[in-house]
Formats: structure tokens, C-alpha cells, sequence
């Protein structure tokens, strides 16, 4: 995500709004948060969202700016805690899903097998197949991305990738999968 760039005139304004509100926000913060840390931090994204918004914030008078300040620390502090309770109730779950999964040595024998054996097939295939099948598979590029590359038609592409697949189920069996099919509405 690109964040606008703000003008040299709306950056001094903003410094300038800094000057006369950070310190009294700061205080607010550290109040509502009873976290000094915490409470810089929001006073940091509060002034971040004054010079994406002063054309809205600016005309404003200073007392309309200071309450929409602490308005906008309140409400990304109320923010943070609702992440924080839906992350601390998500722990144990994502945890558990993201834990790294016991390998058994001689199946990773027999997948280290089966990868040579794939890179074999693919580099014994003709050649305009086997590119092809170097970017779709092992590049993951998409038909359309491949034939500009290779400047042939995308149906082409679709073509060698599926010579290249069958020529690979032959000599892998059922270790492939449908796992690369090209999506429907690249077919057409």
C-alpha cells in the first residue's frame, strides 16, 4: 500500500499542528492507555492521519483539530484492543496450525526421489515444452505471462503444459495431483 504524498505547504501546517498538540495528546493518550509507549505510538498514527486528511482537518478550528485528534487516538487505540482480543482467542488455534510438521526421514528421502525424477522428465522434454513447463510449474507464471515471454500464443501454452503434464503423470503417477490446472478461464 502506497500512502499519498502530502505537498511542503500541508507538511508545515501539520508541524505546526504538532508544535502546538503533541504534548497535550500525548498526556490524553498516556491517560486512556496508562502505556507511555502505547500512547506514542497512537499519537504518531493520529498526526499520519492529519496529513492524509487535512483537507479536512485543516480548515477546522484548533479546538475542532484537538478533538478530532483525540478522537483518532481513541478510536485506533479501541482498534488495537479488539485485534488484540480476537489474536489472544485465535492463539491457540493458529498455533497449532502453523506448528511445524515431524518429517519422517524417509519420507523426505522419497519426496528429495521424486523431485529429481520430476526435473529429469521436465529437462527431457523438447525444448519450447520445457521452458514452458519451467515457468508454469516451477516459476508459477500464468499462460498469459508465459507465451509473452516466449512469443507464442497463449493457447500454445496451454498446449505444452498439458503435454508437459500428461509426459509428467506417466512418469510420476499419482505424486502430481491436479494441484497446477490451469484456471477455466484461461482455457477459453
Amino acid at each position: 500500500m502506497t500512502r499519498p504524498c502530502i505537498t511542503k505547504e500541508t507538511a508545515d501546517q501539520v508541524a505546526a499542528l504538532w508544535d502546538r498538540e503533541a504534548e497535550g495528546l500525548l498526556r490524553y493518550t498516556i491517560v486512556i492507555t496508562n502505556n507511555d509507549a502505547e500512547a506514542g505510538d497512537l499519537v504518531s498514527r493520529a498526526f499520519e492521519c492529519v496529513a492524509e486528511d487535512w483537507s479536512k482537518v485543516g480548515p477546522r478550528s484548533a479546538d475542532a483539530q484537538r478533538a478530532w485528534l483525540r478522537q483518532t487516538c481513541k478510536n485506533k487505540w479501541i482498534d488495537g484492543l479488539r485485534h488484540s482480543k480476537i489474536r489472544s482467542r485465535l492463539q491457540p488455534e493458529l498455533t497449532w496450525y502453523y506448528k511445524p510438521a515431524e518429517v519422517d526421514p524417509a519420507d523426505l528421502v522419497v519426496l528429495r526421489q521424486e523431485a529429481e525424477h520430476c526435473l529429469r522428465v521436465i529437462n527431457s522434454l523438447p525444448t519450447v515444452q520445457r521452458r514452458v513447463a519451467v515457468l508454469y510449474f516451477l516459476e508459477e507464471h500464468s499462460p498469459p505471462e508465459i507465451a509473452e515471454l516466449l512469443g507464442i500464443k497463449p493457447s500454445g501454452v496451454r498446449k505444452h503444459v498439458a503435454k508437459a503434464r500428461q509426459r509428467l503423470r506417466e512418469e510420476l503417477g499419482s505424486f502430481i495431483g491436479d494441484r497446477h490446472a490451469p484456471p477455466e478461464e484461461e482455457s477459453a
